[in-house]
C-alpha cells in the first residue's frame, strides 16, 4: 500500500497535555551517553541547561523558572542535562499482517508509537525511531524531535518485506544499539515471536511489548469452507470453518499469546495487549501505565 499521508496530526493539543507529564519507566538502570532527567550514579558532573516543561506536581520547586512564572503566570520547570539519558529504541512492526482489521493494527500502532515516543522526548531520553525490517530513523530528543517523530509514524506504511522475527534479530545483532529500552509494538502473529524476545533480552535490553489485536484476530467471523492465505510469507492452506475450527483457533492464539508473555516475563520486561479499535491516549494512560512502564 503507499505511504499514509495524514490529514492532521497523530497527537492532538489534548494528547499531548496529557502524555507530556508522563515518563517512561524501566525495572533496570542503565549507563548514558548524555545527560538527562534520570538520576546519574556519577558525581561532579556540571549542571547544564537543557530545556522548558511545564511543572507538575512533586517537581523540584528549586528549578522553577520564577521569571516565567512572574511574567506569564505560569508555573515552568528548567531541565537540566545533568543526569543519565535512557536508549528508547521505538520499534514499529509493519509487516503486512498489521494491515488487518478496523481500524487497522498498524494505524493504531502509529498513534501508540507516537505518543510513547514523545513522553521519551519529554523525559529528554534518546528516542530511536525503527520500522522493523527498514533499519533505524534518526536518533531524536527533546520536545523540538516530536515534528520528525510525528512524521516517522504517520508516513510509515505495512508493507514491510521483513518478518517480526527477522527484523528484530537485524535490530539485536547491531553493535550500534546500546542497551536500553526497547518499546515493541506488533500483533506478534509470528511463530518465532517468543524466540525472538529472548534474544532481545540477551542482548542486555529491557522489553516492553505491545501486542496489537484487531477484532477478528480476537474472533473472526468466518464460516463455510475457505483458503486462508498467508499475508507475509504466502502459503495457502484450505479449512471448514465451523464452531470446532473456530473454538481451535482461539485456542491456538491464547496459547501462543501466552508464550510471547511468559518468554517477555522471563527477560524482566513487561507484556501488555491491546486491541486495535481502543483508543491509544486511553491505552496509554490507562493500560500501561497501570503495569508501571510509565508514570
Amino acid at each position: 500500500m503507499p505511504p499514509i499521508t495524514p490529514t492532521a496530526p497523530l497527537l492532538s493539543p489534548q494528547d499531548l497535555s496529557s502524555l507530556e507529564r508522563l515518563r517512561l519507566v524501566p525495572r533496570r538502570k542503565f549507563a548514558g551517553i548524555m545527560r538527562g532527567e534520570r538520576m546519574s550514579r556519577q558525581k561532579g558532573v556540571s549542571l547544564e541547561f537543557a530545556d522548558y516543561r511545564e511543572y507538575a506536581a512533586g517537581d523540584d520547586l528549586r528549578h522553577l523558572d520564577w521569571n516565567i512564572l512572574a511574567r506569564l503566570d505560569r508555573p515552568t520547570i528548567r531541565t537540566y542535562q545533568d543526569e543519565d539519558d535512557l536508549a528508547v529504541y521505538l520499534l514499529l512492526d509493519a509487516s503486512a499482517s498489521m494491515h488487518f482489521g478496523s481500524p487497522t493494527k498498524f494505524s493504531f500502532a502509529q498513534k501508540l508509537a507516537a505518543a510513547l515516543g514523545f513522553i521519551g522526548l519529554c523525559g529528554q531520553d534518546q528516542v530511536t525511531p525503527i520500522i522493523i525490517g527498514h533499519g533505524a530513523g534518526r536518533t531524536l530528543r527533546g520536545r523540538i524531535g516530536l515534528n520528525k517523530l510525528e512524521r516517522w509514524a504517520s508516513t510509515a506504511s505495512a508493507n514491510s518485506l521483513s518478518g517480526l522475527a527477522d527484523g528484530i534479530k537485524s535490530f539485536v545483532r547491531s553493535s550500534a544499539a546500546r542497551p536500553g529500552l526497547v518499546i515493541c509494538i506488533t500483533d506478534a502473529l509470528d511463530e518465532e515471536a517468543a524466540s525472538t524476545v529472548r534474544s532481545v533480552g540477551g542482548r542486555g535490553h529491557e522489553i516492553l511489548l505491545i501486542q496489537v489485536l484487531s477484532d477478528f484476530d480476537i474472533d473472526p467471523e468466518i464460516d463455510g469452507d475457505l483458503r486462508l492465505i498467508d499475508s507475509e510469507s504466502g502459503p495457502t492452506v484450505d479449512i471448514t470453518a465451523n464452531a470446532e475450527t473456530i473454538a481451535s483457533y482461539k485456542q491456538n492464539l491464547a496459547r501462543h499469546c501466552r508464550n510471547v508473555e511468559q518468554a517477555v516475563s522471563i527477560v524482566g520486561g513487561r507484556y501488555v495487549r491491546a486491541e486495535s479499535s481502543a483508543s491509544a491516549l486511553d491505552f496509554v494512560t490507562h493500560n500501561i501505565r497501570s503495569t508501571g512502564a510509565v508514570d
